[in-house]
């Protein structure tokens, strides 16, 4: 869900100052679950720090605002999804894997408890200022579109995919696994689907799409 260069500049650390990695984790996992748990109003300095047991002087070292840190949750979520396009696929069946356990992933986020009450505090909330609603789409949404489309980008050169549109591609393949999904949300209807018939389907979608784009 991003910036993709060496460095975030939307990180801020302290000179001369090691980074405890632990802290960073407890920072944005707290950080996640007020994001997706409450919604993005909850996500405040204060909170984060007090959900995450560390001074508000340690987070701010580490972010120098609430925009920031709502920046770097949805990236680390997006990366999270993402994973698998972090290897360079070497087959069409390791291309197929690493596309179904992203979608897999994906849909089970996207039909979780969690996203349904993230989607509709976005939607309910009418004081949350524009750039913050950017940067979660920024970091988050299209930084797993354009994760994805590099990706795809890759598996084109290996010979893998007929992909010479990859960032059209990408958009493609993730709007096959939304599909009316998205739209339930949006209308509180819910959907139960278990993981058996959730890889089913993602399977389905998956080899539609390789077919669609075989080299």
């Amino acid at each position: 869900m991003g910036n993709t260069g060496p460095e975030n500049p939307a990180r801020t650390r302290s000179v001369g100052r090691p980074v405890d990695p632990a802290k960073d984790r407890e920072i944005l996992a707290a950080g996640r679950r007020l994001l997706f748990g409450v919604g993005p109003e909850a996500v405040t300095m204060e909170a984060v720090a007090r959900e995450a047991g560390v001074a508000k002087a340690t987070l701010y070292r580490r972010y120098a605002n609430r925009d920031v840190l709502i920046a770097a949750v949805a990236e680390a979520e997006a990366e999270r999804m993402a994973g698998r396009f972090g290897v360079v696929p070497g087959s069409i069946d390791d291309l197929r894997s690493a596309l179904v356990d992203f979608g897999c992933t994906l849909t089970g986020f996207l039909l979780s408890a969690e996203h349904l009450r993230f989607i509709h505090a976005l939607g309910a909330s009418d004081r949350m200022a524009q750039s913050t609603r950017d940067s979660i789409y920024t970091h988050g949404p299209r930084g797993t579109h354009e994760r994805l489309a590099g990706w795809l980008a890759t598996a084109d050169r290996q010979g893998l995919l007929d992909c010479r549109d990859p960032v059209f591609a990408a958009e493609q393949f993730l709007g096959m696994l939304m599909g009316l999904d998205l739209v339930r949300t949006l209308y509180h209807v819910p959907l139960v689907r278990d993981a058996r018939a959730t890889e089913t389907r993602v399977s389905r979608l998956v080899d539609d799409f390789l077919r669609l784009h075989a080299a």
